[in-house]
């Protein structure tokens, strides 16, 4: 933030320059804050005297000015409150029962108000409950007043954490009941006049091929040979809208739910069973609706022509990839003998992918394959956690999963390059270029590691393909990647087209998966219309004539939605994912553990554990040998008086040294190392310790929303690069 911008309106201190902001406010345990300003200029430190009201979340107008080691200011009023839900245990206090709440950041009381369950708070002592707030502190200290929602059991059951989480982001399991009972009249086979309007694909030998646990099976393939060396590739697609229809209360709720959610243990879909699992899945040998994507290719595997169709289809089989896997090897024993007869057209699929690969990868795509955690909860006690680890695919099969991939990436784009051509609009996936400013970053970085890097080469898809290429086999390999990933922007959706940098794609959408995906509806329905007023296959849609298409602005609405509601979903699979690594660690204090440092900020280096795959923070004041300052260019803690190390990609050995649950938060210790006295620490150093630690209170935050940045870029990117249909990997489908 410029000083240049501000004013003097500081009729209270002559002379002192400031500026009004409106921005969302991030409060520290501590009590100080920062506020991310709306104009996005420079974060705010607000201390905590000059907080008011405010609490975590909301959204505020502040005063501000330049201070000496940055921007600080005061808030003047709480625009909007971030936050309408508490968690907390029940507790007594004197005769009274209250709520103490699991965020730290509330300090001042809670008085419950309104209806208690079960009779009476005092019988719930203890137990972990959901309230919503009915009034609000009108100081930093002051007293909330909230009504209990829900009781949501032991707070030492990480199943009543993940309730937690679910109901403090709004996500709710069970569907209405207008929307279930809607759901269970749906007729359990296709009906004869269903079939009007469509083109008759019974004949096509499609197969679905999924994970082996999966549920349900949106899309099918077929295959066939063409002349001169060419292909036939069928993509059939669940036929969701036929049965969601545009402001029926499905779809109102769809809309709402915007994508399903994945839990370590359970789905929670966007759809009710009974048409995700039912009619909008295609088994086998039986009539299932469908939209079908035909793709013509040459013998290079370049597309040559396409059609789109509502359609009627009767799939062969249901296939899996370990299934797929072993019969492309050769093993067809067993149970597998039922794959003997699709082996030649899975023999012609694994090639044909092989080419598409290829070719995606000569233009750019980019393959960014971090690990994902796989939580393992015990099969009679879901409380305790087995395992966090990396999940892991057998080549083989990860080539089965990967040939499937590759045709719904296919199909995305027949459907996406068609609304180019006709300049129609529609919801696209967009993903555009990294910012200069994040790459040049990266290059200085590299540059400290021996890797030299361009960075307007680095900001097209092949040139931060060949930075990745690079990267292998360096010893800093993984953390360096992860800051690449922090370079990328995020993919979403709108209706302004800019391209798909990660896919190195010009035209993109998501066609493939509308059973957990409302952008995909979306464009189903597009579609349909566009075929109707063609006079082609809409499965009865009607024309634009009749029933236009939604306005421009209408679709921007759904597509910042949609975008909104994957942001959500996403933080929510993270943040269960979090609090069961930290129910993990929780008895293992004093551990050791083996790691890799990930991530350096001024406060503290982040390690990754392989075994089990969790990550933490050594805190600077857990690194007792010295006094280490960042060295912000390199990304290196620095010992003042040793000249000590500690980079990213460094080796080092770990102990767990506190675990938070309720907070997600692991602080590990380097083995060996003692607590340092607090002698030593913020006692007695005044301004300057309260500034230093207000500063690696920023650098912290920032850090944090960086390594959730990250973390959601690589989600999109699997989502995306699993077009296919965006259908999570493994436990995810």
């Amino acid at each position: 933030m410029s000083f240049d911008k501000f004013e003097n309106e500081n009729t209270g201190s002559p002379g002192l320059l400031t500026r009004k902001l409106t921005g969302r406010i991030k409060i520290h345990p501590a009590g100080y804050g920062f506020v991310v300003p709306d104009d996005k200029s420079e974060d705010v430190h607000v201390s905590a005297r000059n907080r008011g009201a405010a609490m975590d979340a909301d959204s505020v107008e502040i005063e501000a000015w330049p201070g000496v080691r940055g921007v600080e200011g005061r808030v003047v009023r709480v625009v909007a409150r971030g936050r309408a839900k508490i968690t907390g245990q029940l507790a007594r206090a004197g005769r009274q029962t209250i709520l103490q709440p699991d965020d730290p950041r509330i300090t001042g009381p809670v008085t419950l108000v309104g209806h208690i369950p079960h009779g009476g708070a005092g019988d719930l002592v203890g137990q972990s409950v959901v309230a919503e707030i009915k009034r609000y502190p009108d100081t930093p200290d002051g007293a909330l007043e909230a009504e209990i929602l829900k009781v949501l059991g032991d707070p030492d059951d990480p199943r009543t954490e993940v309730e937690k989480v679910l109901a403090c982001a709004d996500v709710t399991e069970e569907f209405p009941e207008e929307v279930a009972r809607i759901a269970d009249g749906v007729p359990r086979e296709v009906r004869p006049n269903e079939r009007a309007d469509r083109a008759d694909l019974r004949h096509v030998e499609f197969t679905t091929i999924d994970p082996e646990t999966a549920r349900d099976f949106d899309d099918a393939v077929a295959i066939e040979k063409l002349p001169h060396g060419g292909t036939r590739l069928w993509v059939a697609v669940a036929d969701v809208s036929h049965y969601v229809r545009e402001g029926s209360p499905i779809d109102d709720e769809a809309q709402r739910r915007g994508v399903s959610i994945y839990l370590p243990n359970r789905a929670i879909p966007m759809l009710p069973e009974p048409l995700s699992a039912h009619m909008c899945s295609l088994v086998p040998d039986e009539d299932r609706l469908a939209m079908v994507v035909r793709m013509e290719l040459d013998k290079h595997a370049r597309m040559v022509d396409r059609e789109f169709m509502a359609a009627v289809i009767h799939s062969r089989a249901r296939l899996d990839y370990p299934g797929v896997a072993a019969a492309l090897g050769g093993d067809t024993r067993g149970k597998r003998k039922k794959y003997e007869p699709f082996l030649p057209a899975l023999r012609h699929m694994d090639s044909l992918a092989r080419q598409m690969r290829a070719l995606r990868q000569a233009r750019g795509a980019l393959d960014l394959d971090l690990p994902e955690p796989k939580v393992e909860l015990d099969d009679d006690d879901p409380r305790l956690v087995r395992a966090i680890s990396k999940s892991r695919r057998d080549p083989g099969e990860r080539g089965a999963y990967s040939m499937i991939e590759e045709f719904m990436l296919a199909a995305n784009e027949a459907v996406a390059g068609s609304f180019h051509e006709r300049g129609e609009d529609t919801v696209w996936r967009i993903h555009d270029a990294p910012d200069r400013g994040r790459v040049e970053e990266f290059v200085t970085l590299a540059s400290h590691y021996g890797i030299r890097v361009d960075v307007d080469e680095a900001r097209t898809p092949k040139g931060l393909g060949s930075v990745l290429q690079k990267l292998k086999g360096h010893p800093a390999e993984k953390p360096l990647s992860f800051q690449l990933l922090r370079t990328l922007k995020q993919a979403t959706y709108d209706v302004v087209n800019v391209g798909h940098f990660g896919l190195a794609s010009a035209d993109y959408l998501h066609f493939t998966s509308p059973i957990r995906r409302y952008p995909d509806l979306i464009v189903h329905r597009l579609l349909k219309i566009r075929l109707a007023t063609e006079g082609k296959p809409s499965g009865g849609w009607k024309p634009a004539t009749v029933k236009p298409p939604p306005r421009r602005e209408e679709l921007q609405k759904m597509a910042a939605a949609a975008s909104f509601s994957e942001r959500a979903a996403m933080e929510v699979e993270r943040e269960v994912v979090d609090l069961y690594r930290a129910f993990f660690l929780r008895d293992r204090i004093g551990d050791e553990f083996e790691g890799t440092i990930s991530g350096v900020a001024g406060f503290g280096v982040f390690v990754v554990v392989d075994d089990p795959f969790v990550e933490g923070l050594v805190r600077v004041g857990a690194l007792t040998d010295d006094y280490y300052e960042l060295d912000e260019p390199t990304m290196r803690l620095v010992g003042r008086r040793s000249g000590r190390v500690f980079a990213l990609g460094d080796a080092v050995k770990v102990e767990v040294q506190s675990v938070s649950v309720v907070r997600r938060k692991v602080d590990f210790a380097l083995a060996g190392h003692a607590a340092r006295e607090h002698a030593r620490g913020d006692h007695g150093r005044g301004e300057r310790g309260r500034e230093k630690k207000a500063r690696h209170g920023r650098e912290e935050r920032r850090a944090a929303a960086d390594q959730r940045r990250a973390k959601r870029t690589q989600a999109r990117a699997d989502k995306d690069k699993g077009g296919r249909s965006g259908k999570p990997k493994g436990k995810r489908r």
